[in-house]
């Protein structure tokens, strides 16, 4: 029996040595990588010195807003399918390291988040962030919300590479390696534009959605927090869609209430200026715009925001 327990152990001993060495080992693999993808994006933003402007969102910032339009000191640091709690994450990732911009914080929301049926995907946006999951409250306090075992899967250090970002350890064997100097990469105007424009309108209208996220505002209380702390800007937007459901205009009826009652300013293009988006050819499906749709809606940002 003695012997057995102590077999046990020594088992258990050799697993978490092992588990410490290969978390280690995939953290300097990690910490190197400058990529567009695996993390690598954000982690070169964190390493490198704040900029004047910073932008935040999905694709339809990451696609359709280009930084060099803003400023020599402008940075596009979205992420495609990233929605509002990874992206509050991440600003809160970039107070932790001290790389707040240092003038305006333009963040891009998706008004359908608003709405509880997007709540299961908003936290597991934030899995992407699993390398910080020790280091990061925030992003370990949403994390956890996946599930109540979802904590112990961390005694294993290790575990923060499983995953998406677990092409990291790939990525450097394989030299696959893509940069974008300001975080901007277009979609091209191409022949196939208006057939994606046509059925992304057909999938638009399908979509359902029902109940409020009360934690919606929570995490835009925090981010305003923030960006007080660091005495900056902040500009929450909106950008412009093909066709707007009647769900996402009554959200986004509701963001401007909670923004005009906390003095934020807040531009949704949809609503605002949907008359210069109405022209088929500007756009590459039915919610990205393409490069010449990218450069119009950049500069009008840019007109907004007087700069």
């Amino acid at each position: 029996m003695r012997k057995k327990i102590k077999y046990i152990i020594l088992t258990i001993v050799f697993i978490f040595c092992i588990n410490q060495i290969l978390s280690i080992y995939l953290s300097s693999v990690y910490e190197k990588n400058f990529c567009t993808h695996a993390g690598g994006d954000l982690n070169a933003y964190l390493k490198g010195k704040p900029k004047d402007i910073v932008l935040v969102g999905s694709s339809r910032v990451y696609t359709m807003i280009n930084p060099d339009l803003l400023g020599k000191s402008a940075v596009n640091i979205s992420k495609p399918a990233k929605h509002l709690y990874y992206n509050i994450a991440v600003v809160n990732l970039m107070h932790q390291y001290k790389k707040m911009p240092k003038k305006i914080l333009i963040f891009n929301l998706e008004v359908e988040d608003i709405y509880q049926n997007n709540k299961k995907r908003l936290i597991e946006d934030v899995s992407y962030l699993k390398y910080y999951y020790y280091s990061n409250d925030m992003i370990r306090s949403i994390i956890n919300k996946r599930g109540a075992l979802e904590k112990y899967k961390y005694l294993f250090s290790s575990y923060r590479f499983n995953g998406e970002n677990f092409t990291i350890v790939t990525n450097p064997f394989q030299k696959i390696c893509t940069t974008s100097k300001n975080g901007f990469i277009p979609f091209m105007k191409s022949d196939g534009d208006s057939l994606r424009l046509c059925n992304g309108i057909k999938e638009m209208k399908a979509i359902k959605l029902s109940g409020i996220n009360s934690e919606f505002f929570i995490k835009l209380n925090h981010l305003k927090k923030l960006c007080k702390l660091n005495n900056i800007q902040l500009v929450v937007i909106n950008g412009p869609n093909y066709f707007l459901p009647k769900l996402f205009k009554k959200g986004s009826l509701m963001i401007q209430k909670y923004c005009t009652s906390k003095n934020i300013k807040y531009i949704d293009f949809s609503l605002k200026y949907s008359y210069l988006f109405k022209k088929s050819n500007l756009w590459y499906d039915h919610i990205h715009l393409n490069n010449i749709g990218a450069e119009k809606y950049t500069l009008l940002l840019k007109k907004e925001l007087k700069i």
